[in-house]
């Protein structure tokens, strides 16, 4: 009698110009590594080419679907960028993401895109984290319900896992396979692409940023 196979997990990542390239390639290298396990789509407002630096300047990067044939996703992966500035109160990004985090097994966040979870109210009353850099400008996206953890690397409540800034987003992505497949599978991983991930999720070495709104000062620079 023959068996069926497993279904894959179906990774979707949201795409929107002005993304940062490492929030969404770091942990989609491990995921690329997992085709097993995993299959992987990306998804903007509009099916077609986001940019790193719009309207078409910096990296591009395809959103296959749009918001409106997007697949179920099981796991929702939301980078962050200077994009979120706008694309976090756009009432048709909110809308998706809303939908899709209620839907999805899991959602994860790196660096800014927390602020398109803080938006939506699913993270009133839970706790999560966001680039230290950035920390007192993405609070200002939610409510003061939301319990902000000044001190992580990354954050895990329930289904929803937040990471810090960029590279963070590379150490809750390996934390995050580790838990879907265990760490007999992620360690070959990581010893093929050389890397050694922080397994402590309060290892922060950038919390000292929370003191001040860098994002600010920052923006203001990058747009002059």
């Amino acid at each position: 009698m023959s068996t069926a196979t497993p279904a894959k997990y179906v990774v979707g990542v949201l795409l929107f110009d002005g993304y940062t390239i490492m929030d969404v390639a770091g942990p989609l290298q491990l995921f690329d590594m997992m085709s097993d396990v995993v299959s992987t789509v990306t998804i903007s407002e509009h099916a077609g080419t986001v940019w790193t630096n719009p309207p078409n300047a910096g990296t591009p990067m395809v959103a296959s679907y749009s918001f409106a044939d997007a697949p179920h996703i099981d796991i929702l992966l939301i980078p962050g960028g200077l994009g979120t500035d706008i694309y976090a109160k756009d009432p048709a990004y909110l809308s998706f993401v809303r939908q899709a985090s209620v839907d999805a097994k899991y959602v994860l966040t790196v660096c800014t895109g927390t602020s398109f979870l803080a938006a939506t109210g699913l993270l009133d009353g839970r706790r999560a984290t966001t680039n230290k850099f950035a920390f007192r400008h993405i609070q200002r996206f939610g409510s003061a319900a939301i319990q902000w953890v000044a001190h992580a690397r990354w954050v895990v409540d329930g289904k929803y896992w937040t990471s810090s800034g960029v590279t963070a987003g590379i150490d809750m992505a390996v934390a995050f396979v580790t838990h879907l497949c265990g760490p007999e599978r992620v360690k070959p991983m990581m010893e093929l692409i050389e890397y050694v991930p922080s397994t402590n999720d309060s290892d922060d070495p950038f919390s000292h940023l929370t003191e001040h709104d860098h994002w600010a000062s920052f923006t203001r620079e990058s747009t002059k």
